[in-house]
């Protein structure tokens, strides 16, 4: 591309200045019109996205505050399902934090961490109110790393 400059730029100044107009003048407009065809050159535009761009998310009417209002049946005692899908998305954050893989975790591991039972709880068809107090409070209050003691 430089060569090409060159090879166009030396003729067209020598006519220039043929025709009156100063050598360094010329020279230096030509260096002008180069860096502007460069300039014009770049895309400006990110075009490294898919395309087409996916359709955005279709927002829920409502507040989360609604729907987990009513997430426990007051008369059974069962967790609904939006509600015990976020218990289970904060266990699982809690457990991988702690270092233990939720789906590949033993009983033992679980219930070290977030409770006596909690692992039956969880794993069970239905979350009753009581094992959602109970694995609630072991999300709240996380165990406390123990110190070695300073001798």
């Amino acid at each position: 591309m430089i060569v090409l400059w060159i090879v166009l730029g030396v003729p067209t100044a020598l006519l220039l200045q043929f025709l009156g107009v100063p050598l360094p003048f010329g020279i230096a407009w030509i260096i002008v019109f180069a860096a502007a065809l460069l300039i014009a050159q770049q895309s400006f535009v990110d075009e490294s996205g898919p395309w087409p761009p996916p359709a955005p998310e279709q927002l829920q009417r409502g507040s989360d505050v609604s729907r987990l209002a009513w997430a426990v049946d007051a008369r059974t005692g069962v967790v609904g399902l939006a509600f015990r899908r976020r218990l289970m998305a904060v266990a699982d954050r809690r457990l991988r934090a702690q270092g233990v893989r939720p789906e590949e975790a033993d009983a033992a591991a679980i219930d070290a961490i977030l409770g006596p039972g909690a692992h039956a709880a969880l794993a069970a068809k239905e979350l009753r109110r009581t094992e959602l107090e109970r694995i609630l409070h072991a999300l709240e209050n996380p165990p406390t790393p123990s110190t070695p003691e300073r001798t």
